[in-house]
């Protein structure tokens, strides 16, 4: 009986290209779980990516969302969704602050609510606990996003590191040649408008799409003053330097310099603080279950 290897695929290209290296390497090794973690603001085309990946490769793939316990202490825990089901409204996020208040740099519970939790209540219902191996999509040349303390509990591997070592440039080229691909800039990846994303990720969303930060917005006006115990919350925002979504779209009415996908590396030298205006918060490239 062959071991089962749970997989996480976060919606990108690089989980993506994961997945299908897996199948067609490890098939004869491992029997294949692959789960995707619904947060509730992934834009439509990585949903719909996620589904074409999904029909393409064959993966039956598992759909979860986050059940949020009203009850103190009792857990997180999960329902499987599919495309068709899947939240678009924000009620997930909304439900995890009624409990646990804003996330932002300093309170950084969305990805353990929202993607960490409901999958490993998905991986007990199946009667693994919740320390079986998961298989994550981070390259060889991201290696220092591991997490070495889960290495060492044997409870996370790293495919693209450990089997095979994967760099941005070959995951990228190995996508021109299929017949599809994630059709979205890399800004607007992920979480639309995560706390984690860099100034001009956001201001350039911001600039273009004022709306994507509607839904954060009302979470603010609604929550940033939410008591909770033991937390001496007063006022709590999602975004770095306590600023609130509307300052973020104020911001992007100033002039600046708009990113522009894929070319990082001219943007740095343009002459802006690194520290400043690209400054990204851990895992902001993939939020992935460390």
């Amino acid at each position: 009986m062959k071991e089962v290897l749970f997989v996480s695929f976060s919606g990108g290209r690089t989980s993506a290209y994961m997945c299908h290296w897996l199948i067609n390497n490890k098939s004869d090794d491992y029997e294949l779980i692959f789960v995707f973690a619904n947060t509730g603001q992934e834009h439509e085309k990585t949903l719909e990516f996620v589904d074409r990946c999904d029909k393409e490769m064959g993966l039956n793939l598992v759909w979860v969302e986050a059940v949020v316990n009203p009850i103190k202490n009792k857990g997180t825990t999960h329902k499987i969704v599919n495309f068709d089901t899947a939240c678009r409204d924000g009620r997930l996020f909304e439900d995890m602050i009624k409990i646990f208040g804003i996330p932002n740099a300093g309170f950084p519970h969305c990805n353990r609510e929202l993607k960490l939790r409901p999958i490993k209540s998905y991986k007990n219902s199946l009667g693994f606990s919740r320390e079986h191996l998961m298989a994550i999509g981070i390259r060889s040349d991201e290696a220092d996003r591991m997490s070495f303390k889960a290495l060492e509990k044997g409870e996370l591997t790293y495919p693209l590191i450990k089997w095979t070592q994967t760099t941005k440039a070959e995951v990228r080229h190995w996508w021109l040649t299929q017949d599809y691909d994630l059709d979205l800039p890399e800004h607007l990846g992920n979480c639309v408008t995560c706390w984690k994303k860099s100034d001009r990720k956001l201001m350039t969303i911001a600039k273009h799409e004022p709306i994507r930060f509607a839904v954060f917005d009302k979470l603010e006006q609604k929550y940033r003053h939410l008591d909770i115990e033991g937390q001496n919350v007063s006022d709590r925002v999602f975004f770095r330097k306590y600023r609130t979504a509307r300052n973020i779209v104020g911001s992007a009415q100033e002039p600046f310099v708009e990113f522009v996908d894929h070319m990082p590396e001219l943007q740095l030298t343009m002459g802006f603080d690194v520290d400043d205006l690209d400054r990204e918060s851990d895992c902001s490239s993939g939020c992935e279950l460390q």
